[in-house]
Order: C-alpha cells, then sequence, then structure tokens
C-alpha cells in the first residue's frame, strides 16, 4: 500500500507524521518518494523511475520510440506520459510498472506536458499547433473520452491541489515573453501571476506548490533559466537556484518541503537532477548516470514527478534523528 504517512509505535504509543519526505543525508535513509522522469542517451527517449536518494533506477517504457514528460494519477496506479510510438507525440496512460500502455489522445497536432487533476478524474494537456503563441490547453477523463479545449494561448498545465484552479503560462497581454496565470476551472477568475521584466525574458513551466499557496515556476536571469517561487496572489517572488547554469522543471515533493529540479550547462550537455529544499538549500545529485539525460527541458515537469511508495516504521530514537530533516 502506498501512502504519505509514517507510522510509528512505541509503549502503546501511535504517531502519524504526515510527510512524504522522509530520508538523511549521511546514515539510515527512509526512502518514502519515487520519482519518475525522462531518460535519454544515444537518441533514445525512456520513462524511468528511481527513489527519492536516485537508487534502484528502472526502465518503465522500454520502446524505440521518444517516450517522454510522466506524471504520477492521484492514487500512484497510472503514469500519464507523452510518446511517438503510433506517429507524433500523443498522450498515453499506463501502470505505474510500465504495464498496458493505453494511447488516450489522436490527430496530427502535437500534444504534451499532461497533468492529472487531484481527484484523478480528470487529465490536462497542452496542444501544439505550428506556432507555440497558438498553444491551447485540452481537459479530457482519464479515459481519453470527453475532450474539451479549455484555454486558448496557454501551455503547462498544472492543477492547483483542491482541482479549482490550473496555473499555465501564456504570452496572451501582448507581450513576447511568457507570464503565469491562474484561472478557474470553470473557465472564470483569470488572473495574471507573475510580472517578469523583459529582461528575465518571461516565466514558464509553473507547478502548484501542495499546499496550494505557492507557484514554482522558471525564469530565465542574468542570462540563465532560474528557478523562482511566488505567492498565488502574486506577492513574495523569490529566486531559488544561482550560478551561471540552466535550471528547469521544479516538482514539489509530496510535503511540500523540497522540490526536484533539472540542471544542465548548455543546449547541448547532459542534464541531471538535483534536490533543494523548497527554501533554496541545495540537497544532493539524483542523477548517476554521466553522458545521460535525466529530465526533458522542454516539458514542464521535466519528467518529474514525486509520489509516496511505501509506509515505513521506526523507533523513536531513530525518529529523533529525522527531527531536523522534517522541520
Amino acid at each position: 500500500m502506498r501512502f504519505g504517512r509514517t507510522l510509528v509505535s512505541f509503549i502503546g504509543l501511535t504517531v502519524i507524521l504526515f510527510s512524504g519526505d522522509l530520508w538523511l543525508e549521511n546514515g539510515l535513509a527512509f526512502n518514502t518518494n519515487r520519482i519518475a522522469f525522462t531518460f535519454s542517451k544515444l537518441g533514445e527517449s525512456e520513462i524511468y523511475v528511481m527513489d527519492a536518494d536516485g537508487r534502484n533506477r528502472e526502465n518503465l517504457t522500454n520502446h524505440p520510440a521518444y517516450d517522454s514528460s510522466p506524471d504520477w494519477s492521484p492514487d500512484r496506479t497510472k503514469i500519464a506520459f507523452v510518446s511517438s510510438r503510433d506517429g507524433g507525440n500523443q498522450i498515453y496512460v499506463m501502470d505505474a510498472d510500465g504495464n498496458n500502455p493505453i494511447r488516450l489522445t489522436d490527430g496530427p497536432l502535437t500534444k504534451w506536458a499532461p497533468d492529472w487533476s487531484p481527484d484523478g478524474q480528470r487529465i490536462a494537456f497542452t496542444v501544439q499547433p505550428a506556432a507555440i503563441r497558438e498553444s491551447y490547453i485540452a481537459v479530457m477523463d482519464a479515459d481519453g473520452n470527453n475532450r474539451v479545449r479549455f484555454k486558448d494561448h496557454a501551455r503547462d498545465p498544472s492543477w492547483s491541489p483542491d482541482g479549482r484552479e490550473i496555473a499555465f503560462s501564456s504570452q496572451r497581454d501582448g507581450e513576447w515573453w511568457d507570464d503565469i496565470y491562474v484561472i478557474g476551472t470553470d473557465g472564470q477568475g483569470l488572473r495574471r501571476v507573475t510580472h517578469e521584466l523583459r529582461e528575465l525574458w518571461g516565466a514558464y513551466r509553473p507547478a502548484f506548490s501542495p499546499d496550494g499557496k505557492r507557484i514554482a515556476y522558471v525564469a530565465i536571469d542574468e542570462l540563465y533559466p532560474q528557478i523562482f517561487v511566488v505567492g498565488t496572489d502574486g506577492k513574495n517572488r523569490v529566486r531559488l537556484t544561482q550560478g551561471q547554469q540552466n535550471h528547469g522543471s521544479p516538482a514539489w515533493s509530496v510535503s511540500g518541503r523540497r522540490i526536484a529540479y533539472v540542471v544542465w550547462d548548455n543546449d547541448d550537455g547532459p542534464s541531471t537532477i538535483h534536490l533543494m529544499t523548497s527554501h533554496g538549500e541545495y540537497l544532493k545529485r539524483l542523477s548517476v548516470v554521466d553522458g545521460a539525460d535525466d529530465g526533458e527541458p522542454d516539458i514542464r515537469s521535466f519528467g518529474l514527478a514525486v509520489s509516496p511508495a511505501s509506509k515505513t516504521t521506526t523507533t523513536w530514537g531513530k525518529l529523533k534523528k529525522l527531527a531536523h530533516d522534517l522541520e
């Protein structure tokens, strides 16, 4: 059974820790998360999963087609992804172990960036015509039925945790750079969250935090893409990453205490997955294969989605060692 709780029993007392992020950098580690991501090497791209510490990498797709952009279903039993296996990029869903892939979309236009609704009933995704400004967000049932065109001049959808809103990036206000917007799933209440300066080249790839109070996104600052977070009201904007490297694809952990993201040196260099706290404190590199790409720079999640993997039982002494990690 998979869920983000740790059950601890000692001397008749039961403690339940609501956290999806129980692991240590040194000593005993509790891996209660799994990360789905895109692994590319020698022109091939596959969907992999690994533990939150970078171990136990497993190829789920193992297919000669280009597979990318995985996104866990809320119940962790399915993964939506993009594949070219039937010609053109379409949205598919497979079991969490890689079995039973089913194509959900068709047609000549490219589809990408699938994102499950919190109730697992629908999937939002980007439809890409020839001109990127003409991209639009569509929504369909989780079985591919009842597809509707939801929002024009929009891409990179991210559902809010309560399912009432969708964040997206757009050039809709006549600018040539992107900004982050939020709209109600009823199509009402559109608001602009970011107002990036021209020098930053806009904001894109939004990701709602698990508590629904913040949005992580990417903006080019000082010539390099960096990761920022901002309140859903547009306030308290904070830059999390630094340095002369490209950063992308912020993906929140279950508890919201950590963010997985991708780093690459240039357009041709390998990309690697890293982990930081939600305040920008660097933790570790998760990628272990040199000369290959983990993640995909053009996808909002970069092939990243963090989900619970198992229940862990431990002792009070070990819990005290974990206290700092949980703060």
